[in-house]
């Protein structure tokens, strides 16, 4: 209780079945920064329990490099007591299927979720993100952010709802999913929900899925850019507002290396 963490690494390999369990207490916060090795084999599956009591916090990041050939699903369930607070940042690189799914409880008054993602395609791989944020006591928010680049014949997907409870007055909820297809063979599917049963609430949601801005592809041309640079730089300005999510400065450059690295991939010509 009332005790700052700092920073944890949950660094997780190797194919098979894990179960974990993060209890953050009263006043109390921690950074979590979880990372995938890229050797999940035929199959990982991962169950995490978050459970905040009030007053804590935990900001949490997920990096889930490319697993080629392999399936990598985790399923997250939190449950966040009085004003606890929970941020997360979900970065996937694909695999031949991958999903995460995220089922967040804000039980009590005052609760807050933050969640943001980048996702970065190429080839013929997958990556879905499944969340369902419950707001069941008062004043309540919660964001959402994802953003997607896909290249090859990849397929990113989205499935986002928001479910506001009876009594569950003074919710405030925002949910936003975009996607840039760099190939037009790619796939994104957005589908943002809302399900509210009380009155005096805020919630808005929105999905859009496109190329670039043919004008502002023009305008960087026309500045002396090459179309190849001209495109990297607006894929990067798109992918920025959900990286720019991420808190601390440190893991937000940890992110935008394995983006680089993600990108070359997406670009490559696919048959």
């Amino acid at each position: 209780k009332g005790v700052h963490g700092g920073t944890v690494r949950l660094r997780i390999a190797g194919s098979g079945h894990l179960r974990g369990l993060v209890l953050i207490e009263e006043n109390a916060a921690l950074t979590l920064v979880e990372t995938h090795a890229d050797d999940a084999g035929p199959m990982r599956n991962v169950g995490l329990e978050v459970m905040l009591c009030p007053g804590a916090t935990l900001d949490h990041l997920r990096i889930a490099p490319r697993a080629e050939g392999a399936v990598a699903v985790e399923s997250i369930e939190g449950l966040i007591r009085g004003d606890g607070r929970y941020r997360a940042h979900f970065a996937n690189f694909g695999a031949k299927l991958a999903r995460t799914d995220v089922h967040l409880v804000l039980e009590d008054a005052g609760g807050r979720a933050a969640l943001s993602g980048v996702t970065v395609l190429g080839a013929h791989d997958h990556a879905d993100v499944t969340t369902h944020i419950e707001h069941a006591g008062l004043n309540s928010e919660s964001t959402q952010m994802f953003k997607y680049a896909l290249g090859g014949r990849s397929r990113g997907v989205y499935q986002g709802r928001i479910t506001v409870k009876p009594g569950a007055d003074g919710t405030d909820s925002r949910q936003t999913a975009k996607a840039i297809l760099i190939d037009k063979r790619a796939e994104a599917d957005l589908k943002p929900e809302l399900l509210i049963f009380a009155d005096d609430v805020k919630c808005a949601h929105g999905a859009a899925v496109g190329d670039l801005d043919a004008d502002s592809l023009f305008y960087l041309k026309s500045r002396g850019l090459s179309e190849t640079e001209a495109r990297d730089l607006l894929i990067r300005a798109f992918l920025g507002e959900a990286v720019d999510e991420i808190a601390a400065e440190d893991l937000r450059a940890e992110i935008w290396r394995d983006v680089e690295t993600a990108l070359a991939h997406a670009m490559e010509t696919v048959p």
